[in-house]
């Protein structure tokens, strides 16, 4: 009888303890409708201007090995909540309806945080850098209600960043809400390659230090209200920016070969693969050093990153294959692994199409995915191959393709960017017709799905398994919107 107690009670204490967990990775998600969480870092717009409010020194950091076991839960359960429960659509009829539901759920200035969406409730700090990179473009049409929000909503989160670390000592790739004003750091997978990037970006954008887009390709439709409230941030924080600064350099950089250290597992864009040395995490360091000095948190001098850059190409740029090599791993280089975030060149500026001595790193890389399909049924795949063994174990559980041969709309505009580009650069017109043959599928891709898709699979469908569905309404479209722009002006001369 003792026993039979025993185990009900044990059961019971399972079930109200399965039950709190659940409720704390629901009541600390800012977007759920009953969400605890509230912003320590606000912004708004007034009749004078735009005004802030910096509340950071109320934010509590909960670092002890339960706080982060209990926000790796709650990333973890808002994956299968969004498989399983919950993947809201867009009820609208045309792109453009698409893209206003889209802006009115990821773009709002109430929410704690601006994130791809989804499953992906805490912020991946390499996002403001990288994925919304583009959303202070100025060119992209709205009305300014909508360009106020996306002011707003990027702004209050670097802000929010800013002031979490610095109260932490070590960049990580993530900030999970676990409070009201309470934040655990985690690192999903690696030490972050592209974390100090994104908010050192966003503070270089939001003061037009930093274009957010990768060529001037129209008009500007709006005024940026962001610089001053850059500045201060930059005042306040620019110690502690310094510091992670000087970290993350003496970490990530080799001495003795001059490149990303071999041995050092980071994470960035494609965290989900084990890499060693890649050519993202090295074109990441060189733009994070080119920025720090632009803010002057580091005395960097132009030759010392002309050095750099021409050691990246040296180590990575394989002439007779036409591609860039993905990472330095033995593995890699045995089989010159190719890898679709060779396009963070253009985003960061490192490589540019109009120039004649660096175009044709752009004509021979579009070449080579042009004759491996892997833009096919359009752009742009990872790799033609899934490369299962070289992702993460949970990945390849839960999604095998995920980092592989699926789609991912992020760099599928990234390539129809630099066809763009060619084409300006060329006059070339089958380029500008295969940017406009990738912008339909994708615009008919989201009136059927209903959102702008994060990832979709091999044969154009929104990738979804049994543990994972995409994101369907991920603010990465901002990033059609641009490449949309871009097409545009280019078929108006």
């Amino acid at each position: 009888m003792f026993r039979r107690l025993s185990v009900r009670l044990l059961a019971l204490g399972s079930g109200i303890l399965a039950a709190g967990s659940l409720g704390f990775a629901y009541a600390t998600n800012p977007f759920s409708r009953f969400t605890i969480v509230r912003n320590t870092y606000t912004a708004r717009f007034t009749p004078d201007g735009l005004e802030t409010v910096d509340r950071n020194d109320a934010l509590v950091l909960r670092q002890h090995r339960i706080w982060r076991a209990l926000a790796y839960y709650s990333c973890g359960i808002n994956v299968l909540r969004t498989r399983y429960l919950s993947s809201p659509r867009s009820a609208a009829a045309t792109v453009d309806g698409v893209i206003q539901d889209i802006h009115t759920l990821r773009f709002d200035p109430d929410r704690l945080l601006l994130i791809s969406g989804d499953q992906f409730s805490a912020l991946f700090v390499r996002n403001l850098g990288v994925f919304f990179y583009p959303m202070l473009d100025r060119s992209i049409p709205g009305d300014e209600a909508d360009w106020q929000a996306r002011q707003l909503v990027y702004l209050q989160t670097v802000g929010y960043a800013l002031g979490v670390f610095a109260r932490h000592p070590e960049l990580t790739t993530t900030i999970v809400a676990t409070g009201r004003r309470a934040a655990t750091c985690v690192n999903i997978y690696a030490y972050p390659s592209d974390t100090l990037y994104g908010m050192l970006y966003a503070l270089a954008a939001l003061a037009r230090i930093e274009p957010a887009r990768p060529a001037a390709y129209a008009p500007d439709h709006h005024l940026l209200a962001t610089r001053e409230a850059a500045a201060d941030l930059l005042a306040r924080y620019g110690a502690s920016l310094a510091a992670h600064y000087r970290t993350y350099r003496e970490r990530v950089l080799d001495p003795d070969t001059g490149l990303v250290r071999k041995d050092l597992p980071l994470s960035g864009a494609k965290d989900i693969t084990r890499r060693s040395s890649a050519f993202y995490d090295n074109v990441i360091l060189w733009k994070t050093m080119q920025l720090a000095g632009k803010l002057g948190l580091a005395s960097v001098d132009d030759e010392e990153l002309a050095a750099f850059k021409r050691q990246i190409l040296a180590a990575f740029w394989l002439p007779e294959q036409g591609h860039f090599l993905e990472d330095l791993s033995s593995e890699g280089v045995r089989a010159s692994y190719y890898s679709s975030d060779w396009l963070i060149t253009l985003a960061t500026g490192f490589l540019d199409p109009a120039d004649p001595a660096e175009r044709d790193y752009f004509v021979r890389s579009v070449d080579h995915i042009r004759a491996t399909g892997i833009a096919e049924p359009f752009a742009v795949k990872y790799h033609a191959d899934t490369r299962a063994h070289r992702q993460y174990p949970v990945v390849r559980l839960a999604v095998a393709s995920y980092g592989g041969d699926s789609i991912w709309s992020f760099w599928g505009m990234e390539y129809i960017k630099v066809l763009l580009l060619l084409h300006r650069a060329t006059g070339i017109a089958e380029y500008r017709d295969e940017a406009d043959r990738h912008l339909a599928s994708y615009a008919a891709a989201m009136v059927r799905d209903g959102g702008f898709p994060e990832v979709y699979d091999t044969a154009g469908r929104m990738l979804t398994t049994p543990l994972y569905r995409s994101i369907r309404q991920t603010g990465w479209v901002i990033g059609f919107e641009q490449a949309r722009e871009m097409a545009r002006a280019a078929h108006a001369g």
